[in-house]
């Protein structure tokens, strides 16, 4: 009786037929890699928000009660989109991996349940990760940066600039540890994905880290060689021993130089906005002002991009290193999808509901900024409209 019930559900999870199979996983990376820059304001836009309150109704000043409203409704019209966004992606896990839904669905639930709760989180404003406000900040900052480089920013538009270059300069060099420690939990628990992440090809004791650089299939070629890094890194033990490709069949093994790049693009750009948010917080604390260099406000301009860009690459790290496993060892992504037929179609559709809600987001947020200032709050906003070289030598007089 047990022996028949067993192959009947071998036989439900088996892999089936699917010519989409790629087409599936596309599906699915689109709607996170559209869904998660979402997620990153949801988690830290509410306490920027908060402290912008928090800052009227300590001093009085009218200025920060604009700034956060203001916010507020930016917030909820990225809120609103982030949760069309993730029904989809609900909706996607359902209907593209069923295999793994009908199998995982018990522990995958709980998710589900998690991020319910995330939402009324969101909502009373409070978040505590990290990465959302490296990408908020730095987002919320480029803006603000721009109207730098055009000249002559007002009084809101620097306190809207410090509070948000302030959060992401706070967290962005947090990150970096935190990167660290979930690097040694992948090389305890996903070997195979450090050593794709390093182009590690054999079992190394001592194994070094290669920055830059081709994986030919056995070896780095062209990167720059570090000696025992990867193992100081991965066991904070320079002798330590590295679990390399060669200790899984081809088979089992991930592409290595998406997964290389990937990650060599998160750490790169990540580096790049740990020390633009040190040269802030130097002259932040230093100085007691904004820094004055036309640079400095191209290199913020840029960050705000760049680190989607680094979210998204260790997005792509983290599911490309894992297979062929949709769960690690227990079960592959082919045995995870669906044998529905249609994808493409679907696919098609899912560009075009992604274009539209984009479309509505820019129009929303244009409205957004195109709106006045409060009546109240525009006396306080007039009486420093200067640009970055003006603000420093005003400063110098006094």
């Amino acid at each position: 009786m047990v022996s028949a019930i067993l192959a009947t559900a071998g036989a439900a999870f088996a892999p089936v037929d699917q010519h989409y199979l790629f087409q599936a996983r596309q599906m699915q990376a689109l709607s996170l890699a559209v869904h998660i820059p979402l997620v990153c304001f949801g988690i830290a836009f509410p306490s920027l928000v908060l402290f912008a309150e928090w800052r009227f109704l300590r001093t009085g000043d009218p200025l920060f009660r604009t700034l956060a409203r203001r916010w507020s409704k930016v917030m909820l019209a990225l809120f609103a989109v982030g949760v069309v966004t993730g029904t989809i992606l609900s909706l996607e896990l359902g209907l593209l991996w069923p295999g793994f839904m009908a199998a995982f669905g018990n522990v995958f639930g709980l998710g589900f349940v998690l991020e319910g709760i995330s939402f009324f989180v969101e909502a009373i404003f409070i978040a505590m990760y990290f990465a959302g406000y490296v990408v908020a900040g730095f987002l919320l900052a480029s803006a603000y940066a721009w109207r730098f480089l055009r000249g002559s920013p007002d009084r809101y538009e620097r306190a809207a600039l410090t509070i948000a270059l302030s959060a992401a300069a706070v967290a962005a060099p947090v990150q970096i540890v935190i990167g660290d420690w979930a690097a040694r939990e992948v090389a305890k628990a996903q070997p195979v994905k450090l050593a794709a992440m390093e182009g590690l090809a054999r079992t190394t004791p001592g194994a070094p880290v290669h920055v830059l650089g081709w994986f030919d299939g056995d070896q780095v070629v062209y990167g720059i060689e570090i000696p025992r890094l990867l193992s100081l890194l991965a066991f904070h033990n320079a002798s330590a021993t590295v679990q390399g490709l060669d200790s899984v069949p081809p088979a089992e093994r991930p592409p290595v130089n998406v997964v290389r790049f990937a990650f060599q693009t998160m750490v790169g750009i990540g580096t790049l906005l740990a020390v633009l948010s040190a040269v802030y917080l130097f002259v932040r604390f230093r100085h007691k002002r904004l820094p004055t260099s036309r640079w400095f406000y191209r290199a913020v301009l840029t960050a705000g991009p760049l680190s989607v860009v680094a979210l998204i690459a260790g997005w792509i790290t983290t599911e490309v290193g894992r297979q062929p496993w949709v769960v690690y060892g227990v079960m592959r992504t082919s045995a995870a999808v669906t044998g529905a037929y249609g994808i493409p179609i679907g696919y098609g559709t899912l560009i075009l509901v992604y274009l539209l809600l984009a479309g509505a987001l820019v129009w929303t947020l244009r409205r957004l900024a195109a709106a006045p200032l409060d009546a109240a709050a525009a006396p306080a906003l007039a009486t420093a409209r200067l640009a970055p070289s003006e603000s420093r030598e005003s400063s110098h007089a006094r």
